[in-house]
């Protein structure tokens, strides 16, 4: 583990929902020096060391986001893979292979190309929808799962089936009809369905 400046984060996914952001910047300001430390270690970034010399982000996107907010200027990092060595284009094929990199956009569109991912987490645009799979999420709606972007799947879900934007019909709306919307049978395709 080691630590990194918070803006040489490159991230791997275009969107994060702001509503999870803000809730880990409250958690971030709340805790006293040392916690904020052990809190830290405990939660690494985990990254991808780049051929062009980029190291990516391939998880906790919101807590890297929310620790530029309160101002933290590194964050503790582990290095998951090392691909420094494989040509560029190699190398997005394998992240794509993995699962660790999303290309969608906050509006659900894409893939698009990696090139034009943000360079770094101020470029990550708010998803309501992502949002909102979270909040369904910490309400049980579904399980947490090491899928990789399971919330981006349920998010894209969400978008498809809630009856309208969640930042125009009011978030708690949207989110009593996406705990409906999780338990319909179209669900069940989904990372951390629950059967229950």
């Amino acid at each position: 583990m080691a630590k990194v400046e918070v803006l040489k984060l490159r991230p791997t996914q275009f969107a994060v929902g702001m509503r999870e952001v803000e809730t880990k910047v409250s958690k971030l300001r709340d805790l006293s020096r040392d916690s904020l430390h052990d809190y830290l270690k405990e939660h690494p970034v985990p990254l991808i060391l780049a051929p062009d010399g980029a190291q990516y982000i391939i998880d906790h996107h919101h807590l890297a986001r929310a620790a530029w907010e309160v101002g933290l200027p590194e964050i503790v990092t582990e290095i998951r893979d090392d691909l420094s060595k494989m040509p560029i284009a190699k190398f997005w094929e394998h992240m794509k292979k993995e699962g660790w990199v999303w290309l969608q956009d906050q509006f659900g569109k894409g893939p698009h190309h990696p090139e034009l991912l943000p360079i770094d987490v101020r470029g990550l645009a708010d998803d309501p929808y992502r949002s909102l799979a979270w909040a369904v999420r910490e309400e049980k709606g579904f399980h947490k799962t090491p899928v990789p972007f399971c919330e981006f799947r349920w998010a894209d879900f969400f978008r498809k089936h809630v009856s309208g934007n969640p930042s125009r019909m009011g978030f708690h709306k949207a989110l009593d009809e996406a705990l409906k919307l999780c338990q319909r049978p179209e669900a069940k395709t989904l990372p951390g369905y629950r059967e229950d």
